[in-house]
């Protein structure tokens, strides 16, 4: 009997150690140009554009995720002060560990609205042909320094601040070049709706308008088409750390002033 028990329990090992082989996990640091490590930022896992899961990196910029079953995913690392990065085709190999550490650069530059066209050229068909889109998008660090932030706005406030071409009736709807309310789309997440709603401005991760020459993967749609993309449990994380980072600079650099002062006015000369 005593035998009968040791060998389940040998089988029950056997097969637990098995199934933790036929995972492996992506670990490693995230530094800047600089090389600088960057805390708590946002790492996405990916595979065939569909989100697997996320992790956030510590205050020393080390990051892990795992359980993941083998095979080729792709690595999306987002931070507000640094450039987003994308590294595709990372190998996963059972019970194993696949380092990358990712180098991110810093932004650098200073405008806060992008404007820009979107030209989409299809090479299958005879000749040139090109199609136009009218486009304007914020992302999250833009999208903090909106005008709508600081009025307490909401999402109708945000694309009417991004856009002349959109103007809201005073029943709450809104028209893409004095086209009809009913002639627009938004999608919220991926799911399209009637319209904006009251999605508060703080819980915007991104937002996309077109005002002219709607891509057809968003129907027929004969106004214009507003894309959002709303903040998640990580995009928090990551706003609380970066005001918690900023309020301890504010205090220390409250505190340099004390001293300064203080020493000032014991007489001592700053050459």
């Amino acid at each position: 009997m005593k035998t009968i028990k040791l060998m389940a329990i040998m089988v029950l090992i056997s097969i637990t150690a098995a199934a933790q082989q036929t995972y492996g996990e992506i670990r490693g640091v995230l530094r800047n140009e600089l090389k600088e490590k960057v805390p708590f930022a946002t790492v996405k896992i990916l595979q065939d554009d569909q989100l697997i899961g996320g992790t956030q990196s510590d205050v020393d910029g080390n990051y892990k995720y795992k359980p993941l079953e083998p095979g080729l995913y792709d690595v999306m690392v987002v931070e507000a002060s640094h450039q987003s990065k994308k590294i595709n085709g990372v190998k996963v190999t059972p019970g194993e560990a696949t380092y990358l550490n990712v180098k991110m650069a810093s932004h650098t530059f200073t405008e806060v609205v992008v404007v820009g066209k979107l030209i989409v050229e299809d090479y299958t068909k005879t000749g040139a042909e090109t199609n136009v889109y009218s486009m304007k998008s914020l992302d999250a660090t833009e999208l903090m320094q909106n005008s709508a932030f600081e009025r307490g706005g909401d999402l109708m406030t945000v694309v009417t601040s991004m856009a002349s071409d959109v103007v809201e009736d005073a029943s709450g709807g809104f028209h893409f070049r004095g086209g009809r309310s009913d002639a627009n789309a938004v999608f919220i997440d991926g799911v399209k709706t009637l319209d904006m709603g009251t999605i508060p401005a703080l819980s915007l991760e991104n937002v996309t308008v077109f005002t002219g020459g709607v891509p057809a993967m968003y129907g027929d749609v004969l106004g214009g088409v507003v894309i959002v993309t709303t903040k998640s449990y990580f995009s928090g994380i990551r706003e609380k750390n970066i005001r918690n980072r900023r309020m301890a600079e504010k205090r220390q650099e409250k505190k340099d002033r004390e001293e300064e002062e203080k020493e000032k006015a014991s007489g001592v000369i700053f050459q």
